[in-house]
Parts: C-alpha cells; structure tokens; sequence
C-alpha cells in the first residue's frame, strides 16, 4: 500500500487530526477523508502515521460485500 496524506490540520481544542490522503492499495486507488483523536502530531512524519494507523483500521474492516 501506497499513500500520501494530501491535507492535514490539527484542532487543539478537540484533539483531533483531520486528514485526507491518496493512494493504491492491490491496484486499486482510494481517497479517504477522516479525523481521527490524537495527540498533536508535531511532525509531518508523525502525522503520516497516524495516518497510516487509521488507513489500515479502516481496511480491516469486512465490507458490506463480505469481501
């Protein structure tokens, strides 16, 4: 899987992330736009990976499909 987190910005007061991020994952390209509750990530690696802790929890998830 390949991503790269398109925009992201940080509310202190709610303590949450929000980001959008573009990538492929087995050939197929996705966009997701969440938030996700943190800690103030600082550094934009760190906000990668939160990132990429959100994006792997969301395609653990079964699909609706059961796919």
């Amino acid at each position: 899987m390949h991503f790269t987190v398109t925009r992201a910005r940080y509310s202190p007061a709610r303590q949450r992330l929000s980001f959008s991020a573009s990538g492929e994952r087995n050939g197929v390209r996705f966009t997701i736009v969440t938030d996700v509750k943190c800690r103030d990530p600082r550094t934009a690696e760190n906000t990668h990976l939160v990132a990429l802790l959100k994006i792997q929890e969301l395609f653990q998830r079964s699909a609706p499909s059961g796919r």
